[in-house]
């Protein structure tokens, strides 16, 4: 179905940090190279009347930055806000998005989704195998090897305390995906998110 509107998921882009090439180690010489690139990717994925589902640290710096990249982005956007976007985002960026909300539930085919820019082990419905945490923050860092251990640990007390846990925490770090949004066919499928 060629019309129909498809639901994408990113985190951490961090277009305007010029740090964090070091920090993910990303794969460009500069800012602006990797801000071209990126919304090259985003665009070439994702049309218009499609929805992005945004799970925080879209852009760091001031709202001129917000107002500078924001507009060149593809699709209805959904701002999950993250511990390095905007505190206080001025209306005409605001209006730049579809919601701007620090937590957001939809549903994406037979799935409820939640998301956050946090990770959740404990999350809203999560003793349900349709329900799924999407989430960002920790990158593909030490602190994500540390949340898959937490995890595997929360599952097994649960199971000892008989409490039907199911979760299911997929991160959403954009370079999982070739730093562009994802669909949530390609987040299930993808082997080093979770």
């Amino acid at each position: 179905m060629e019309n129909e509107i498809k639901k994408f998921y990113i985190a951490d882009t961090h277009f305007g940090h010029k740090n964090i090439l070091d920090y993910d180690k990303r794969p460009w010489p500069d800012l602006a190279h990797m801000e071209r690139d990126m919304i090259a990717v985003w665009n070439a994925k994702v049309r218009d009347c499609d929805e992005v589902y945004i799970l925080g640290d879209l852009i760091f710096g001031n709202a001129d930055n917000w107002r500078r990249i924001v507009p060149q982005l593809h699709g209805k956007k959904f701002l999950i806000k993250g511990n390095h976007d905007l505190r206080q985002i001025p209306g005409d960026v605001s209006r730049m998005f579809a919601e701007v909300a620090p937590y957001w539930e939809s549903h994406d085919g037979q799935y409820h989704i939640i998301m956050s820019h946090y990770p959740m082990m404990a999350y809203k419905h999560d003793a349900n195998s349709g329900t799924l945490m999407l989430y960002g923050h920790v990158h593909n860092t030490i602190e994500f090897k540390a949340l898959k251990n937490a995890i595997a640990v929360y599952k097994e007390q649960c199971e000892k305390s008989m409490y039907p846990y199911q979760g299911k925490l997929y991160n959403c770090w954009c370079g999982f995906y070739g730093y562009a949004p994802a669909t949530l066919e390609e987040i299930l499928s993808n082997k080093n998110n979770h």
